[in-house]
This record gives structure tokens, sequence and C-alpha cells, in this order.
């Protein structure tokens, strides 16, 4: 049987990442970050027989942590509290059936995480492109630098001085 840490590794080989640091106890390790402020998070319950993947958000990571929290607890994904200061959101994976790290399963889980987190890009570009006001909405217009003759006016269509 292996020690926590060391399923940890081998649930972050799974899913080919590297391990950059790890709680002091051992208990879970943290990858090296795939983006600014993000990055892999694996754990083991072996008296549950149970191995955890996630994602974890710190620093400048955390803004994107409260616009995905919600994708990521209804893909089942819940949110834990290793640490303070990082937003943490795992899911369980249960042993192989000999307790070997089931690869298989954890690869889907990350192929789900990177579709989340895909996605979620795609959405703040789309975010970022939309005009922002009424006036950059207009210059945007395919007829913003259509020239057009307005009619002239007289004062004869007042009904009132003016």
């Amino acid at each position: 049987m292996f020690s926590v840490e060391e399923r940890a590794k081998r649930i972050l080989a799974a899913v080919d990442m590297q391990p950059a640091t790890r709680a002091a106890s051992g208990r879970y390790l943290r990858s090296v970050p795939i983006r600014p402020g993000v990055r892999f998070w694996a754990t083991s319950q072996p008296r549950l027989k149970q191995d955890y993947l996630g994602i974890q958000f710190h620093g400048a990571g955390r803004d994107a942590a409260r616009r995905l929290a919600a994708r990521l607890e209804s893909a089942g994904f819940l949110a834990r509290s290793p640490q303070t200061g990082q937003d943490t959101f795992a899911k369980s994976v249960p042993f192989g059936s000999t307790g070997e790290v089931d690869s298989r399963r954890l690869q889907s889980l990350r192929r789900e995480l990177d579709a989340i987190l895909r996605n979620a890009e795609a959405a703040d570009e789309a975010t970022e492109a939309r005009p922002k006001s009424f006036r950059e909405f207009m210059l945007a217009s395919p007829l913003a630098e259509v020239g057009l003759d307005l009619p002239t006016r007289d004062s004869e269509w007042r009904q009132g001085a003016l």
C-alpha cells in the first residue's frame, strides 16, 4: 500500500502533471501552475478507498474561482478548504479493483476540468468583445462610417415659437 503522498504523486502523474508543492503533512500535492493562479490538486483517502483530483485557485486565479464555482459544482466538483486563501474544487475517484490508481477515470476527470476551463475562457473572451457602452456599440456598427444626407428643415414644422 502507498502513502497518501505517494498516491497523490501517482494521481498527478496519471493526468500528466508534475507536483510542485505539497502540504506540510504530505496529505495533498499541488501541480505546477497551468496558468497564473490555477493549478491541479490531488489527495487520497485510503480509509475510504478514494482518490481526489481537482483544481485550486490562488492569488490572481481567485477571480476565476468565483466565476467557475457554479459550473464546477454542477459537474460534481465539491468545494474543499485545505488552505486559507485558496479555492479548491475536487471530485473523488474510487480506487481500482486491486487498490491501484484508476488512471482511466482520472484522465476523464482531467478532460472534464480542461473543458470547463476552456469554456470559461471562451465566455470571458466573448464578454470582453461585447461593447461596454452605447457609444462603443454604435461605433462598432458597420454603418458607423456611412455619411447620411439629412433633409433640410425649416422652422415651419413647429407649431409654437421657440
